[in-house]
């Protein structure tokens, strides 16, 4: 007997009856990959948030984030892909987004309700706000690896969006340049860097082949972006930066990597759209490592991170190119 997919309605009722709250729509396509109800309510009873739950009513010591295991077996991604099948992908990929854009700009970033363009008189500010963490951790991975955003000036932000983290990021480096799929998040984008005063910033649409890189940069950063685009863009996207990083240049982005049940297949895939939603997708280690060793580009670190939570592996990587 086939096992039923698991659904948005099969989620939405297990954060309602477990945790007691709404899911957001990042938080449902989190959970789409897996692979049966079952493994589903397996994997949330192990989540750190319902786990939390249990430590608030006394039902469970507190304990570290729940962790995959090592031993769990390989996710099979169809990233390479012949040049109509990326054309496709590419077009799909840039409908949604760009009405999406059109439609809920600021939720589109940050998934929460206080986000949705009805509640964004009253959370703007918290909104844009929280951009400086991201512009900090950017500053302080320099920082470990002795460098200062003065040794890095031209700076890239792919995904820039809406300007969320833009202006935090010009305030420390003497060039940025923030690129994205939306015209209407540019928009938005520059109206907000007009109003912060900067005047050392650079918002530029994302095509390809060449995905807005058409100059050498220093210094890449990408959060929360990548895992929107299915592997195969993924991939040319990383292909494109890994080409255009200048000698001695710095990548710094987050991607996912693994999920359990999670599988990419182009023709399905293609067959079936969900044109308008927000995707989350996979790009194995080896293949983002690939893609940096055929750049001559270095692992510098590789992070868990927590963009995407539990049962996802998220990492932020940091690489080198040789100078």
């Amino acid at each position: 007997m086939p096992v039923a997919k698991v659904t948005k309605d099969d989620v939405a009722a297990a954060y309602r009856f477990l945790l007691g709250r709404d899911p957001s729509e990042r938080e449902i396509s989190a959970w789409l990959h897996v692979a049966s109800v079952a493994e589903l309510r397996r994997l949330f009873v192990a989540s750190p948030e319902f786990k939390a739950k249990l430590v608030a009513l006394g039902s469970l010591r507190s304990e570290h984030p729940q962790r995959l295991s090592l031993d769990v077996p390989p996710i099979l991604v169809d990233w390479q892909t012949d040049k109509e099948t990326e054309a496709r992908l590419l077009d799909y990929v840039t409908k949604t987004w760009v009405a999406i854009g059109k439609e809920q700009p600021h939720w589109s970033v940050l998934s929460a309700d206080a986000f949705k363009s009805e509640n964004m008189a009253r959370n703007r500010a918290a909104f844009y706000a929280s951009g400086a963490g991201d512009a900090r951790r950017v500053v302080a991975i320099l920082a470990r690896h002795h460098l200062t955003p003065a040794d890095r000036p031209r700076m890239v932000e792919y995904g820039c969006g809406v300007g969320r983290v833009t202006p935090h990021l010009a305030a420390a480096f003497r060039e940025v340049i923030g690129i994205d799929i939306s015209q209407s998040h540019l928009a938005l984008a520059r109206d907000v860097v007009a109003e912060s005063g900067r005047q050392n910033v650079r918002l530029v649409l994302s095509a390809a082949p060449e995905f807005g890189m058409t100059e050498p940069f220093d210094l890449w950063f990408s959060y929360i972006v990548l895992q929107h685009n299915p592997p195969p863009i993924i991939a040319m996207i990383l292909r494109r930066m890994f080409a255009m990083l200048a000698p001695g240049g710095i990548a710094v982005f987050q991607v996912p990597t693994y999920v359990p049940g999670y599988r990419f297949d182009v023709a399905q895939y293609l067959a079936a759209p969900k044109q308008g939603t927000i995707e989350v997708h996979c790009l194995p280690q080896p293949v983002v490592f690939r893609l940096a060793a055929e750049a001559g580009c270095t692992a510098l670190e590789v992070r868990e991170d927590s963009a995407m939570g539990y049962p996802w592996l998220s990492n932020t990587f940091v690489f080198g190119k040789s100078p």
